[in-house]
């Protein structure tokens, strides 16, 4: 990816603060999320679509009801790391590498919130909480 379409990536997933509508996968109905999640699993690389399902599958089964932090790390070799955790310098409560993702690199990572709910769940950019 371009620097130039990079910094847009990242200049327009700023640009999501609050919210106003939620949408879900439908193989996921209890995991709800934002218009900037949504705009960052139909924009990042070719699609992050697994991001949403590893969210649902993965990290949101091990974790009680509570608030969560996840960072997506990409390294420029287009590995990633993500983490969970409650908050910085708490334990991290889950913990993957990812050899491979199409999304961009970033200098910082990707930063999401969850609200984890035992009915409904709630994903969005940290920029929207």
């Amino acid at each position: 990816m371009k620097t130039s379409k990079l910094n847009n990536f990242h200049y327009s997933l700023s640009q999501f603060v609050g919210t106003e509508q939620y949408f879900f996968n439908p193989l996921f109905k209890n995991l709800n999320y934002t218009e900037g999640v949504r705009y960052f699993i139909d924009n990042a690389g070719n699609g992050a679509n697994w991001f949403l399902i590893l969210v649902a599958t993965e990290i949101i089964p091990i974790l009680k009801e509570d608030f969560y932090f996840i960072e997506l790390t990409v390294n420029q070799d287009q590995t990633a790391k993500i983490i969970v955790q409650r908050d910085k310098g708490e334990p991290i409560l889950y913990e993957k590498d990812l050899d491979y993702t199409d999304c961009p690199y970033s200098n910082e990572p990707y930063k999401f919130c969850l609200d984890v709910y035992p009915e409904n769940s709630i994903l969005c950019l940290l920029s929207e909480y």
